[in-house]
């Protein structure tokens, strides 16, 4: 199924996707889960902890958002999308279920609500020996936190992002994130990667609370790399991590502790980290374009991190679009240090894309930034340049008109 075929409507909270899950029989209670949540770096960490269980002869569920190209990424099965009529199939159970609910309640469950039943439900099925669980938005109020137990839980870097829905400072974010951490986590293990002290306290607490041992990320300081793919050593050897990207090193580093934590064997760790596929993530296109779904300030500090690493002497065209309710500004001032020269575009088909002409004229006026306009990211593409290498950046969405 295409990507426009998911529309997103937020409207945190645990009730409605309560009285689904209990309609349909409690399908989460059959499974168990690593429960993966975070602002940046969510999508990576559990890419390489699917990899690495999938190489331990596991059947691994994956439920993740957002979706790139065709919505069926969302739920997968050792690797594998599920097929459209398996994904019509049970939506449609999950749709009649939230008929049910409407009634009841009076609103009905969101979009995202009723895909998370219906991930469920189909893990339930395929009888998963374990889910790879991201969070959505937040944790403590996102429909995947109706789980009542899960193996390890996992917090990924937290920065400001959605502050409209989790709160304007990183305390409450945090807050909202350890709310995946609860009393019944088997492992009795909490793992986070690098967090600021006012997050990392909270996390602490969080974990205290309930007897869990807390353990963090020993992030490596980049040292040799090939091409975009840095060095990661594990247990003595050194490999090429599959993933591109100097921010690589920190979610490969807590995906470890997570996979050590549920007693996966080193020999599958080394093959997740050297064999877990994510696309969009300072993905190289085709020589000399690299796509990167940086969004927020933190993500593309990240993208200009590796640029410098890996581009330093070249010329680098940066072709934007983003939606209207980020940080535009500050994401901005980011990519202007390494930006030979700026092309903004806009996601298509997306109510909550910047056109490219209020980018380009909200560039030049609060950033001193001069760019060019395309009404499509093709004709972005295809416009003259001198540049070296071309990153396109801004918004996950917009991977699906690359």
């Amino acid at each position: 199924m295409k990507n426009h075929d998911f529309h997103n409507v937020i409207r945190l909270g645990l009730e409605r996707i309560e009285m689904m899950l209990e309609l349909l029989d409690r399908p989460d209670r059959k499974l168990k889960f690593v429960h993966v949540a975070g602002t940046n770096g969510k999508g990576s960490t559990c890419a390489f902890i699917e990899s690495a269980l999938i190489s331990e002869g596991k059947k691994v569920g994956k439920f993740t958002s957002p979706n790139l190209v065709s919505v069926n990424e969302r739920i997968c099965v050792s690797g594998k999308d599920i097929s459209d009529s398996d994904l019509e199939r049970v939506l449609g159970r999950a749709e009649a279920c939230a008929d049910e609910v409407e009634k009841v309640r009076g609103e009905r469950p969101t979009q995202f609500e009723i895909w998370c039943a219906a991930a469920m439900l189909y893990f339930a099925e395929e009888n998963c020996d374990i889910v790879v669980l991201e969070v959505g938005l937040g944790g403590e109020f996102d429909a995947t936190n109706i789980i009542e137990s899960c193996e390890v839980a996992v917090i990924c870097r937290i920065e400001y992002d959605h502050m409209g829905y989790l709160g304007n400072t990183l305390r409450e974010i945090a807050k909202a994130k350890c709310g995946i951490i609860k009393e019944n986590i088997s492992t009795k293990t909490v793992v986070t990667g690098t967090q600021c002290d006012e997050a990392m306290a909270l996390i602490k607490e969080s974990a205290d609370k309930f007897g869990h041992r807390l353990v963090c990320a020993n992030v490596p300081s980049p040292a040799n790399h090939s091409g975009i793919y840095e060095h990661f050593t594990y247990k003595g050897d050194t490999f090429p991590l599959s993933l591109g990207g100097t921010y690589q090193l920190e979610n490969a580093a807590t995906s470890v502790l997570a996979l050590e934590a549920l007693g996966v064997s080193d020999e599958s760790v080394k093959y997740g980290l050297t064999h877990a596929k994510h696309r969009a993530r300072f993905e190289e296109i085709d020589k000399g374009t690299i796509f990167d779904g940086g969004h927020n300030p933190d993500g593309i500090r990240a993208l200009v991190s590796s640029a410098k690493r890996y581009f330093d002497s070249k010329k680098i065209r940066i072709i934007y679009a983003c939606m209207a309710d980020k940080d535009i500004k500050n994401v901005l001032l980011h990519l202007k240090e390494i930006a030979h020269e700026f092309v903004f575009t806009t996601v298509s088909d997306n109510p909550r894309a910047m056109t490219p002409e209020a980018l380009c004229n909200f560039a030049k006026d609060e950033c001193l930034i001069e760019g060019k306009c395309f009404d499509n990211l093709d004709a972005a593409r295809k416009s003259a340049t001198d540049a070296d290498v071309t990153i396109i950046c801004g918004s996950l969405y917009l991977y699906g008109d690359l």
